[in-house]
């Protein structure tokens, strides 16, 4: 059902270049869909499920600027026990974030059930020189991708 509205909203949208004024079916796929939706401010209004809670990745897509990257995550984003989150965190590669802690990194993950993987995508972690440090020293048996 999902694929079906999205394909609708894309054909809708995205018909000859023009995009199409907002109306009534555009309204019911974004709500239906969720689409336009920032996922990281979601996450952050959002109502924790029952039995959830946000969890540091135990996957960590690295992989080069412009190589798939989001691609890959979209795909993986369609398995149930798969989780994402919304934006590249920049939590290894950039000082800035990276003093404010692992509490301030797990804020950013979305709810996820104790079955489900949680993968975070950041390829500026490929080019960082302390990314890879920093990242094993979280966890040493994390997947990197």
């Amino acid at each position: 059902m999902a694929f079906l509205l999205v394909s609708a909203y894309l054909l809708l949208t995205h018909t000859q270049g023009a995009p199409v004024e907002n109306g009534p079916l555009l309204e019911t796929l974004k709500s239906q869909v969720g689409l336009f939706s920032n996922k990281s401010e979601h996450y952050s209004a959002q109502v924790r499920p029952p039995g959830t809670s946000r969890r540091i990745p135990q996957t960590i897509i690295i992989g080069v600027r412009k190589g798939g990257t989001r691609a890959l995550l979209e795909m993986l984003d369609i398995h149930p026990n798969i989780v994402v989150a919304a934006t590249e965190v920049h939590f290894f590669d950039w000082d800035e974030n990276y003093v404010k802690g692992l509490d301030w990194y797990r804020s950013l993950m979305p709810f996820s059930y104790g079955n489900q993987i949680t993968i975070e995508k950041t390829p500026g972690y490929f080019t960082s020189p302390q990314a890879p440090e920093r990242i094993h020293d979280m966890n040493s048996s994390i997947k990197l991708s």
